[in-house]
């Protein structure tokens, strides 16, 4: 089953709880969400922040920049708060299935520096996307935990598709949090990549490309476009910040 998109738990019953602000912009609703540690418990969730970019199919297809412009801003908080001179930035899924390409069709598009030594100013970042076990034959987390190994981060960054049971998210919201990817996910096991795990600050992003319905996972005709417009989003928007 894929990470679930943390819009649904609000939706459920806990949005009173867990929502501190909600702004418009040009069309696009941004909600921030905090679950601290008391709620954490309570919820059985990663103690953190969320953002969830709530747009219209429509605007996404005329109007990216609008959203594109939102997420930077919520990357760069981040990013900034954690001041990283090496980020690693992991692309999780199946590149051959449509619905579950979303995080190697991104990294794809990142600019990758960690190679270059003559540009001293400019952050190390290095990309690295584990593909799915059945495709490698070994486990995805181990994969992941030998490149932090070798790279020594000091940020990772996790891109991957979502799921949602709700209509109105799918192929619609973007969602960015520094909690990290948590059991349930494509990782198909019980080992998380979180701060806990690797020591580290870890931000995730997602977009929930697939609805679940009676415990089964469908995705829409136009999954394709959708894949490529929100992928052009999130890497334009990171190189953007790791390269200005």
């Amino acid at each position: 089953m894929k990470q679930k998109l943390i819009m649904d738990l609000a939706i459920n019953e806990h949005s009173n709880n867990i929502l501190i602000d909600s702004k418009r912009y040009s069309g696009v609703l941004v909600n921030h969400y905090l679950i601290d540690e008391k709620r954490s418990k309570d919820l059985k969730k990663q103690e953190g922040e969320f953002y969830v970019l709530n747009f219209s199919e429509e605007l996404l297809l005329t109007k990216s920049d609008v959203i594109k412009k939102e997420t930077q801003k919520i990357l760069k908080k981040f990013l900034k708060e954690y001041k990283s001179k090496r980020t690693l930035v992991i692309g999780l899924g199946n590149s051959d299935v449509a619905a579950d390409s979303f995080g190697v069709k991104t990294t794809n598009k990142i600019i990758a520096t960690n190679h270059y030594n003559d540009f001293l100013t400019i952050p190390k970042i290095a990309l690295f996307n584990p593909e799915v076990t059945e495709k490698t034959g070994i486990n995805s987390f181990n994969l992941i935990k030998l490149v932090v190994k070798d790279f020594k981060p000091d940020t990772i960054i996790i891109i991957d598709s979502l799921a949602t049971k709700y209509n109105e998210y799918l192929n619609k919201c973007i969602e960015i949090n520094n909690t990290g990817l948590v059991p349930g996910s494509a990782l198909r096991d019980n080992r998380e990549i979180t701060k806990k795990t690797f020591n580290i600050p870890v931000i995730s992003i997602g977009i929930p490309l697939v609805i679940e319905i009676d415990n089964k996972l469908y995705t829409t005709p136009n999954v394709d476009q959708i894949n490529d417009l929100v992928s052009d989003i999130i890497s334009d928007a990171l190189n953007n910040i790791f390269l200005s």
